[in-house]
């Protein structure tokens, strides 16, 4: 294991080999790497992160209930119009385009002089 693999396992409580970290701590930068990581765990630790606080039922505002309120209206709008619309839109017999009786063609290339 390399050093920083070794130290790191020491300190997340994996398992190691017990000669591996006391070569890595013969050396300067390993010792240093430990105290770093030692340090970086201090600092992280000193600030805990506070759950969020739970909201009770009668502390939602006026305001969201409208919103909610107005989403829901627009989800039941918007499915009724999609069950409705497309029998609305089809075409009848009369809105058929009529058969062409002749056809118009056009040359469109250049004339000769």
């Amino acid at each position: 294991m390399s050093t920083d693999e070794v130290i790191s396992a020491f300190l997340d409580d994996e398992p190691f080999e017990p000669a591996d970290l006391a070569t890595a701590l013969a050396d300067n930068e390993g010792r240093r790497l430990l105290l770093e990581l030692v340090a970086l765990r201090t600092l992280v630790r000193a600030d805990p992160i506070e759950p969020p606080a739970r909201l009770a039922p009668h502390a939602i505002s006026p305001r969201k209930w409208i919103a909610v309120g107005f989403l829901a209206a627009s989800v039941l709008f918007g499915t009724g119009a999609a069950w409705l619309l497309p029998t609305r839109l089809r075409q009848s017999s009369d809105d058929v385009p009529p058969t062409p009786t002749r056809v118009i063609t056009f040359d469109t290339a250049p004339s000769a002089p």
